[in-house]
């Protein structure tokens, strides 16, 4: 394995580990002889013949003037460093990240927290994660580690575009649509609760209503449509016609939009906050305030038994609470 000079290009502790890994390659293993190659592979405007250590070396090489230009390049790299949120895979850049702060000797672990702040969006969940957690992170090991629970807790958010199911909490059934039609009302198809989650009747996606937004993150007090992935026809909470078996308004799905629906994890307080898998949320219709809901009363459409969902108006119970899931092999 061929050594390697130094040429002020690299950190100098990084320049001395592989000059050892090359040494232990070429079978030179005693301490003194690999001091004698780390010398000689060093310039002579870099007075190094006094060093007896390799620690010595280290200490001269980084009080070198070149060493300061050498640690203003890597500042520069890290100021270019871009996070791409597209890439699934943020390894390679969190470990250039951590490897530029140590290169550039950025050991102030507040100067650390700020440069990777800026590496975001203020909008993005990485940014507000991070940013509300930054007491906590006393070390650069804090920061990558809230860094990366960043990464794993963003993909159990939901995103305009996911793929989820709803489970109504009080009865354990799933929101759910197929090609069968009400014989009143609308005549549309029908929207029941379902004890299977059988895809993909029971798989709806989220979208966004002035499609501006595809891709971002849903939080508590955003507007969606939702549409269903066998049918696809999109949710409705009708405002003329009632539902068959209590005379609430019906729900179904049908080929048009409508009114969106505003998701809250409480029907009164919308706080901005991202929703996440498994939350407990609540649906409103935006324009007639109708709150969608289940129960267990059934209804009949050609001998087939369905549990009701409905909309309603007035406060909210127990039985308008949904808990919104990823679909996990979206």
């Amino acid at each position: 394995m061929e050594l390697v000079k130094y040429d002020e290009k690299i950190h100098p502790e990084v320049w001395l580990n592989n000059l050892k890994i090359s040494c232990y390659k070429n079978q030179i293993t005693k301490d003194k002889d690999i001091l004698e190659v780390c010398k000689s592979m060093i310039h002579p405007s870099i007075n190094v013949s006094e060093a007896n250590t390799f620690e010595e070396i280290l200490n001269i090489l980084k009080t070198d003037t070149l060493f300061t230009l050498f640690k203003y390049s890597v500042k520069e790299k890290l100021q270019m460093l871009k996070f791409d949120p597209e890439n699934e895979d943020h390894t390679q850049f969190i470990n250039l990240f951590r490897e530029y702060c140590y290169e550039a000797e950025i050991y102030d672990v507040k100067e650390q927290k700020k440069l990777l702040l800026k590496k975001f969006s203020k909008d993005s969940f990485h940014y507000y994660y991070i940013n509300n957690n930054l007491e906590k992170i006393k070390s650069l090991n804090d920061l990558i580690i809230y860094f990366n629970q960043s990464i794993l807790r963003k993909r159990r958010l939901i995103h305009f575009g996911s793929c989820i199911t709803l489970k109504h909490v009080t009865t354990g059934r799933y929101l759910t649509c197929c090609d069968v039609h009400y014989k009143t009302g609308s005549k549309s198809n029908i929207v029941f609760a379902s004890q299977f989650r059988s895809t993909p009747n029971s798989l709806w996606i989220v979208s966004d209503p002035d499609q501006k937004n595809e891709g971002s993150l849903v939080t508590s007090g955003s507007e969606i449509y939702l549409s269903n992935e066998a049918v696809d026809k999109h949710l409705l909470i009708s405002n003329t016609f009632k539902s068959p078996s209590t005379g609430n308004w019906e729900v179904s799905c049908s080929d048009r939009h409508y009114s969106p629906y505003l998701i809250s994890r409480d029907s009164t307080i919308i706080n901005k906050t991202y929703i996440k898998s498994k939350e407990i949320i609540t649906l409103r219709d935006v324009v007639d305030d109708f709150i969608l809901h289940s129960h267990e009363f059934p209804f009949t459409v050609d001998n087939g038994i369905y549990q009701e969902v409905v909309g309603h108006e007035g406060r909210s119970d127990r039985n308008d609470m949904w808990c919104i899931e990823l679909f996990e092999n979206e």
